[in-house]
């Protein structure tokens, strides 16, 4: 049977290795990874006049559903994104 290789006791222990990057490359800065504004979900359980009144004003302002909702909640003061204010109804729907 074959020996197994040894292991590589040279490795630099984790503080080794920031010290000597900061040697190298002392101006860059840290990485900075931005975080996506995906789309999710948001599920809401309201009764059903709630969701005939909505449906009414939606239908009055020709406006979404959750246009109706987000354009309230940035007229309370909440940070909308722009997208959530979009109508992306598919076309072959609208």
């Amino acid at each position: 049977m074959k020996a197994l290789k040894p292991r590589i006791s040279s490795r630099p222990s984790a503080e080794e290795a920031l010290r000597i990057t900061a040697i190298q490359v002392p101006s860059l800065p840290p990485a900075q990874i931005e975080a996506e504004d995906r789309p999710t979900t948001l599920n809401l359980r309201v009764r059903e006049s709630t969701i005939a009144a909505l449906t009414e004003r939606a239908r009055m302002e020709g406006h979404t559903l959750k246009q109706v909702v987000c354009l309230a909640l940035a007229a309370a003061g909440v940070s909308v994104a722009a997208a959530d204010l979009e109508d992306r109804t598919p076309r072959r729907r609208r």
